[in-house]
């Protein structure tokens, strides 16, 4: 609750209580004089009392007498000189006022509404009544008006001292200003709190300097990255404690400059300097410090929670089983790739393996610590891959959640975005994908605020873009800077040295994974696979290891085993060599492609769907083919899907 004092003369307690009587406020009313004012006020600030009200010259000495609580004057009205040169005159004509400044005002102003003439006698303060009342009185004035002063000091040099009375209306309107000045800097004080413990608890150190570079803020963040204390340099000048921020460059050219690292104190500090403006101009020049170290903490913490969300590569270029040379020569070229911060683009067939090339890439780059975004282009609905791509402002659509949405580039942030089967998107979204390749900047749907982005985009397509671009199915200028980095990754028929080692592979995960003990492929089954032409690369072969290993009954695998019930191929004659064998198969498929491929693939299909229910997904995988790919054979081959 406000609390005020009111300190006034005798004669006007009674009036000071009525006027007080009408206020809801704590207000304790003081008889004191000037002799005694600034004292009782001293006292009745270190109460906690908010603001002091006093009259005239009391008034004058307490707003001069270094006190920290705001003073209000009691107002001397017309009505006030009035009643008082009235009552003079029933004395003697030869009037003169003893007035302090607050009370010229309202003399002059009845003086120049009643036409009466008589002598001011400004005065400053008490000991200047005293040897103003000799003077007039030596001039033949037997009447003075004036404060309780007067009356003091008057009949000493034989004047008749007529004290100016104060009404009660004037006390109210005193109380009133005075309860004004109290809600006020009981708000004042509220925000400088507020503003207070927001500095002190900021993790950031906070340093500010006046217009002129002298330190007025030293938050405790501050002193502890620095090793300063705040209240030693409190008022000194900035280039005289720290001249490695060059704070007064910023307030110099009224340009902030963020985020620079500079070495202050044998500490690295990241430094944001900024100028405070008012109408334009400088007047505080503000430092925002945060420990480099502490920043690296946070990523880390930042780095733990991208992992729980699952935005993040899980593959290295050790999950990349291989020894022929067309392996080990894309192992390379994607390791000298990831040294830089361009684009690539990976092209290879359905199931070659384009997102662990993708995801190991991202691990052996400086993105590592960032997220990796993964996106099947082809997955998603024209529409909804937008909004997934980049984001939405809140109501841009129906159905558009209230807050808006972030967008996946903007998740991929420091890190890297995969965009795969780019060859799927449409040209509209291909036009804002150039776009943000070209500003490094997305834009909401529905938004119009570009967000910065630091993004390294992969792409990846298991068709020819290039011929998709003559065909006029793919942007050109889009293709040109996707195909900054180009790695070809060859299909699993162009290196049937890896096969054995895969397979190998393959077997010790799913052995880990079904707790399943280990099979062991014999000889004559490792050629047989081999040859095969493996049309759906990698994940076919792992999908065919994960089926071997839940159905098999031996833990040794013959030919016999496999032939005919889990890969569909030709006899192979146990007397031709390997290349022989692989040539004749080859030839052999070709052959046969209508007659028996076509057949047994659709025949597949079928069983697969029946088996998995007609889902689309879980039919893909029991296929070790894409979604795209199950699409396209069951067009081709006139099939129905009960479920995607």
């Amino acid at each position: 609750m406000v609390k005020i004092a009111i300190i006034i003369p005798k004669d006007l307690v009674k009036v000071a209580e009525s006027a007080a009587s009408g206020f809801l406020e704590n207000i304790h009313i003081i008889e004191g004089s000037m002799e005694k004012g600034l004292g009782l006020a001293k006292e009745y600030e270190e109460k906690g009392y908010d603001v002091i009200i006093a009259r005239g010259g009391t008034q004058l000495l307490l707003k001069d007498g270094g006190l920290n609580v705001p003073t209000v004057p009691i107002p001397i009205t017309v009505i006030d000189i009035f009643n008082a040169v009235k009552e003079a005159e029933k004395f003697n004509e030869k009037i003169a006022i003893i007035a302090f400044d607050n009370m010229v005002s309202a003399i002059e102003t009845y003086i120049k509404v009643s036409g009466t003439k008589f002598q001011i006698v400004p005065v400053a303060n008490e000991k200047e009544v005293e040897g103003k009342l000799a003077l007039i009185s030596s001039e033949g004035v037997k009447v003075a008006i004036g404060g309780g002063v007067v009356a003091r000091y008057g009949i000493k040099h034989g004047i008749k001292p007529i004290v100016i009375k104060t009404g009660k209306e004037a006390i109210i309107s005193a109380i009133e200003e005075a309860r004004r000045v109290a809600i006020a800097m009981h708000e004042e004080n509220k925000k400088g709190q507020r503003f207070r413990t927001i500095v002190e608890n900021s993790r950031d150190g906070i340093i500010s300097v006046d217009k002129d570079g002298y330190l007025n803020i030293f938050n405790s963040t501050a002193e502890k990255l620095l090793n300063i204390n705040g209240m030693d340099v409190i008022g000194m000048h900035i280039d005289q404690v720290l001249p490695q921020l060059e704070l007064t460059d910023v307030l110099s050219s009224g340009i902030g400059d963020m985020e620079v690292i500079k070495n202050i104190r044998d500490s690295k500090i990241m430094v944001s300097n900024i100028p405070v403006k008012i109408n334009g101009e400088v007047v505080d020049g503000i430092s925002m410090l945060q420990d480099v170290n502490n920043i690296q903490r946070m990523e880390e913490k930042i780095r733990k929670e991208i992992y729980t969300t699952g935005l993040y590569a899980k593959y290295t270029f050790n999950e990349i089983i291989g020894v022929s040379k067309e392996t080990k020569e894309a192992v390379r070229i994607g390791k000298e790739y990831a040294k830089v911060n361009s684009t690539i683009l990976i092209e290879g067939e359905t199931g070659t393996g384009k997102e662990v090339m993708a995801q190991s890439i991202h691990n052996y780059s400086h993105q590592a610590e960032g997220p990796f975004v993964a996106v099947n282009c082809a997955a998603l609905p024209e529409n909804l891959l937008e909004s997934e791509l980049f984001g939405y402002a809140p109501g841009s659509f129906t159905g558009a959640d209230k807050k808006g949405k972030r967008g996946l580039f903007e998740l991929a942030h420091r890190g890297t975005i995969f965009l795969d089967e780019i060859c799927e998107m449409n040209p509209l979204i291909q036009g804002r994908l150039l776009r943000v390749l070209q500003e490094k900047q997305v834009m909401r749907i529905g938004d119009n605020k570009v967000i910065p982005i630091d993004v390294r985009v992969i792409t990846a397509t298991n068709r020819n873009l290039h011929k998709l671009v003559q065909e006029r199915k793919f942007r050109e200028d889009l293709f040109y800077r996707l195909n900054v980095l180009k790695i070809v990754i060859p299909p699993l028929r162009k290196k049937h040295e890896d096969i054995p080692y895969l397979i190998e592979h393959f077997i010790q995960y799913y052995s880990q994974k079904l707790s399943k003990p280990k099979i062991t492929l014999s000889n004559e089954v490792l050629k047989y696979l081999s040859l095969y032409n493996w049309p759906g690369n990698i994940r076919e072969l792992r999908n065919f290891v994960e089926r071997l290993m839940v159905v098999s009954k031996h833990s040794y695998i013959e030919l016999s085993d496999i032939e005919g019930n889990f890969i569909v191929m030709d006899h192979i004659k146990s007397d031709t060599t390997p290349d022989h064998q692989h040539k004749s198969n080859t030839i052999n498929f070709k052959l046969e492609e209508r007659s028996m491929l076509v057949s047994s693939e659709k025949e597949m299909i079928i069983n697969a769907l029946e088996k998995n229910l007609g889902i689309i997904n879980f039919t893909a995988k029991e296929l070790g083919i894409s979604r795209t790919t199950l699409w396209r054979k069951m067009k081709k081959y006139n099939l129905d899907v009960l479920q995607q």
